[in-house]
């Protein structure tokens, strides 16, 4: 399981006062303390609703942050093609995440000469389009069909492809989770790999930490390749590591009795 830790996100108010204040020490520990858990990725997300001027600086300076911490691998995090561009500029090697691409039209057009230009690196593809998210799993599965067709033309291989199906709070319609699981199963047959923004599904119901430790387990065994998640949370890993261990992923039990030890859950 690919892990990208979610905390360094502009929209989280302690992030983004981080930002905005130039606090390297309490980014770096926030860094720091999801990689010491399991991270392998570190989301960086800038947006704090100032301007794509201001995104470049903020994005620059926390990618200094990151490397500051360590040779730790960044997941790009703009909605802006430009930051994009602007952030890959600055990162050390192309072993890299975008996070992401979709199939609305205007934002493919300026993304794709970005992806391009670096086309190791790794891309994230949301299964949506200008009509938003589809409720079909199946339409779904035909979008993400189409963002593995235009993303391998370019020159990117598949092993960098990460199909994002769409977790939608089952709060809102309680077949949400079945829905992202049987498009999650169709995915998986394309030779791709897989991610999720895990938390969704708990959007809006009570101990949503407990609801989110369940359904991660469901999408490990249905395959799910990466989830981009918070390490720090005990439940989290906990899912991880013993279901990629009851699923046949974890040989003689080795990554668990590790995780064990280091008092990981």
């Amino acid at each position: 399981m690919i892990i990208i830790g979610e905390r360094i996100n502009g929209t989280r108010k302690k992030i983004r006062e981080a930002i905005e204040k130039k606090d390297k020490d309490f980014i770096k520990r926030e860094i720091k303390k999801q990689v010491d858990f399991g991270a392998d990725y570190i989301d960086l997300n800038a947006g704090i609703g100032k301007g794509k001027d201001r995104e470049k600086e903020d994005i620059k300076w926390l990618i200094e942050c990151l490397y500051e911490v360590g040779d730790i691998l960044p997941s790009l995090d703009s909605s802006d093609p430009e930051v994009i561009d602007f952030a890959l500029s600055l990162v050390k090697n192309q072993d890299v995440m975008i996070n992401s691409i979709n199939c609305e039209k205007e934002k493919i057009e300026k993304l794709l000469p970005v992806i391009k230009k670096y086309n190791e690196v790794k891309v994230i593809c949301l299964t949506m389009d200008e009509k938003g998210i589809p409720s079909d799993y199946k339409k779904r599965v035909e979008i993400g069909e189409r963002l593995i067709q235009i993303l391998t033309e370019i020159g990117v291989k598949k092993d960098n492809i990460f199909v994002d199906c769409l977790v939608e709070p089952l709060s809102v319609n309680h077949e949400n989770g079945v829905v992202f699981l049987k498009a999650l199963k169709e995915i998986k047959k394309l030779n791709v790999k897989t991610t999720c923004g895990l938390s969704n599904v708990s959007f809006g119901l009570p101990n949503r930490k407990i609801v989110n430790k369940y359904f991660l387990a469901l999408c490990i065994y249905e395959g799910l390749d990466s989830a981009i998640v918070d390490p720090t949370i005990p439940d989290i890993r906990e899912a991880i590591y013993i279901s990629e261990m009851l699923t046949g992923k974890d040989e003689f039990c080795m990554n668990y009795i590790k995780r064990v030890k280091e008092k990981h859950f």
